[in-house]
């Protein structure tokens, strides 16, 4: 993957990330999944055609979505 097509997906995933935590505050624990897989699948059409053929936008977004949300953690 470039790094164009990796910093691409990271701010989309970022913005997903924060539409998520926006969304699931104050909800129960048990309507997160279906918050989340929606939120995943809005924003994984914007970087439909980034990712390597190896696995699904979604894949790749929610994979990087964890990871922000590792990286975000950690400085804080």
């Amino acid at each position: 993957m470039t790094p164009e097509a990796e910093n691409a997906i990271r701010s989309v995933a970022r913005k997903c990330r924060a539409e998520i935590l926006k969304a699931i505050d104050g909800q129960p624990k048990s309507d997160h999944d279906s918050i989340i897989t929606t939120l995943l699948d809005k924003h994984a059409r914007t970087i439909q055609c980034l990712p390597p053929g190896t696995f699904p936008a979604k894949r790749w977004l929610s994979f990087y979505v964890r990871q922000v949300d590792k990286e975000t953690k950690h400085v804080s």
